[in-house]
């Protein structure tokens, strides 16, 4: 054989060889998109199945005739009544993978008792992180009211400051609940009125970062715990998994909820003297 006809069959073989890793690769690689198609696929069905508000609650809010509920491109609205110039919006994100409905009944009887417009806007895959800024809008659409305050439960809590922290001259206050500011969100600069609710039996909240990062709420924020109350109760849509069980009902975890959220209100909008000292600390 001569060295020619040698050279030929090695660059033969290793074409060959060449052949048969591209194949390979090119089937490890098809392999790879099918899973990430799948985890993907999996991933936002997980997220558009959110949880969401307990029917029967639901119902009782159509039920009263002194809260009127409204869905506006995808916000969902709680109002007592006309708006006025005293009127006070309250925009509140929801949890992660918590749909908007489930703090209808909870939030009811703040617009029953006060004169407060409850805003709770839908987020992209119910995940508050991918539309932060969704206050603007709603305010944006609610030109009539001077007054903003913007909050959320959970992560939906740490998206507000986020929003807070960097539209501190467009809102008057921000409210926690369940939730606290990451390290990157800082309060202490602002003139914002800060109320952070808690429950003591919360299983999910992350409670040693939660108590080391009050700090960036401010000297003058008040933070509350109520006794008893746990994660899932800032709402109502049922247990939530990575939760511990409450030793309070939802009745009263949702009374003493109300109760701070509008006595602080009305201190902060009226200048009315109700007392907030009793607001700090953990309720009976």
């Amino acid at each position: 054989m001569t060295d020619t006809s040698r050279q030929e069959r090695l660059r033969n073989r290793v074409r060959a060889v060449a052949r048969r890793v591209r194949r390979r690769w090119k089937a490890i690689l098809l392999a790879l998109l099918v899973v990430f198609a799948v985890v993907a696929v999996g991933v936002v069905i997980y997220l558009e199945n959110p949880y969401r508000g307990d029917s029967d609650r639901l119902a009782a809010i159509e039920d009263r005739d002194d809260v009127f509920l409204e869905v506006e491109d995808g916000t969902y609205v709680l109002q007592g009544g006309e708006i006025t110039d005293e009127t006070v919006g309250l925009i509140v994100y929801p949890g992660a993978r918590v749909h908007p409905d489930s703090y209808l009944w909870t939030l009811a009887p703040v617009v029953a008792n006060e004169d407060v417009v409850v805003m709770i806007p839908e987020m992209p895959l119910n995940l508050a992180i991918l539309d932060s800024s969704a206050a603007d809008d709603v305010m944006d659409r609610h030109d009539g009211i001077d007054q903003w305050y913007v909050g959320g439960h959970s992560l939906g809590g740490a998206m507000a400051c986020r929003y807070a922290a960097r539209n501190d001259q467009r809102i008057d206050g921000v409210v926690h609940l369940a939730s606290y500011c990451d390290e990157s969100d800082d309060l202490r600069g602002t003139n914002l009125a800060v109320l952070s609710i808690q429950g003591t039996a919360d299983g999910v909240i992350d409670r040693d970062t939660e108590r080391a990062n009050r700090h960036l709420l401010g000297d003058a924020a008040i933070v509350v715990e109520i006794d008893g109350m746990n994660h899932a109760q800032f709402g109502a849509y049922g247990d939530q998994r990575g939760d511990t069980s409450p030793t309070i009902s939802d009745e009263l975890a949702r009374e003493q909820l109300i109760e701070t959220l509008l006595e602080w209100l009305r201190e902060e909008t009226t200048g009315a003297d109700t007392n907030a000292e009793k607001l700090v600390g953990t309720l009976p």
